[in-house]
């Protein structure tokens, strides 16, 4: 099909345009290294965003997701394998003897941390940790987490485990977007499993939980005096990605989410591009040459603008004008960016109404068969 670049503004109304202003960079009290993303990856803020730390039980995201890709039944009883992990290991307790279910396994790993849990699921889904942490590095790299490597799936502090906030966010989205079981997980606040013959309760380590408005988790992480969080948050359509690493409590981890999200809230905005209302074209109806297609938006549609971005420019693309259209079918489409960086598109759609429908007499028009 040919594709016709056309000029929008001609025919969609006046689009009011982000301003141009001066934002102070967001306080942070404790990170080293701090990032806040929009869904589309657009980067809002960042500080030694490709520098290399230790992620640590960030890793668990990247084993759930490896756990997920194997197609494993989440219902196979595991068989758990006896591991030591050190005093200070945040375990479960799961015991030889143990029959947790590959789905028992990965929640308790990513709400309540659980190394043991992560251990145990490398082994029973690759059959050594060895195998499993070399599928964990392959999807980095199928990813394009250039700046990441694992050797573990808990995220224990080792020489050559390493992570960036840039790659974690990257990872964080994959996450949320790709993976059901792990977006519903990591929004959930306990989970009670079958430890050593009791039932036992687990209770999540992200504190933004039901604290924080909008906050979807996903995963929190500690090694030698070093804290991190890897967050995702939702409001009024907006969502947002932020990972901070290297901060030296706990609570300062929290601290600084808390901080890049009020930062980035107060500053966005959300700019309307297109609603479903509008008609920007009218096209020949492919079933009945009498009728038309009306081209409109196929749904109110914003573009979200960012600090200190600039105004919104709109590339657009639509089929030739005289093409046939069914009911429904994408005609065209504009993507809307900021700055080279994409802040939001509108897809078009033929629609057929019943104004469409001919209204014509009948009584005037030729018997087919017969000489009119």
């Amino acid at each position: 099909m040919v594709l016709l670049v056309f000029a929008l503004l001609l025919v969609l109304p006046h689009v009011a345009y982000a301003d141009e202003v001066s934002i102070p960079d967001p306080v942070l009290s404790e990170a080293q290294c701090a990032i806040v993303e929009d869904s589309a990856g657009n980067v809002l803020y960042e500080k030694n965003a490709d520098t290399q730390m230790p992620m640590a039980s960030i890793t668990k995201v990247m084993t759930a997701m490896v756990a997920l890709d194997s197609g494993v039944d989440l219902d196979t009883p595991c068989q758990i394998h006896a591991t030591d992990l050190g005093a200070d290991s945040q375990t479960a307790g799961f015991v030889e003897g143990d029959i947790p279910t590959l789905r028992e396994l990965l929640r308790v790993m990513l709400i309540y941390s659980a190394n043991d849990a992560a251990e145990n699921i490398a082994i029973n889904v690759a059959g050594s940790e060895e195998a499993f942490v070399e599928l964990m590095n392959e999807k980095a790299q199928e990813l394009g987490m250039t700046n990441t490597h694992f050797m573990n799936p808990h995220g224990l502090d080792e020489d050559g485990h390493y992570s960036t906030v840039s790659d974690l966010a990257l990872m964080g989205r994959v996450a949320l977007s790709e993976y059901p079981f792990i977006a519903g997980t990591v929004h959930t606040r306990s989970v009670t499993v079958s430890v050593d013959g009791t039932q036992k309760t687990f209770y999540s380590t992200d504190e933004l939980l039901g604290t924080y408005k909008g906050i979807r988790g996903i995963k929190t992480g500690y090694v030698a005096g070093s804290a991190a969080f890897l967050g995702a948050c939702q409001r009024n359509g907006v969502e947002l990605f932020t990972c901070v690493l290297g901060a030296q409590t706990s609570s300062g981890r929290f601290t600084d989410t808390v901080s890049l999200l009020n930062w980035a809230y107060a500053n966005f905005k959300q700019t309307p591009v297109a609603k479903s209302s509008w008609i920007v074209g009218v096209r020949p109806y492919a079933d009945n040459f009498a009728m038309t297609c009306e081209v409109t938006p196929a749904d109110d549609e914003t573009a979200i603008t960012w600090p200190q971005g600039g105004s919104l420019s709109f590339s657009t693309t639509m089929l030739q004008h005289n093409l046939l259209v069914q009911d429904g079918q994408l005609v065209g489409s504009t993507t809307w960016t900021q700055e080279g960086k994409t802040a939001g598109s509108v897809h078009y759609t033929g629609r057929l109404t019943l104004d469409n429908i001919p209204r014509v007499n009948v009584f005037t028009l030729p018997l087919y068969g017969y000489a009119a």
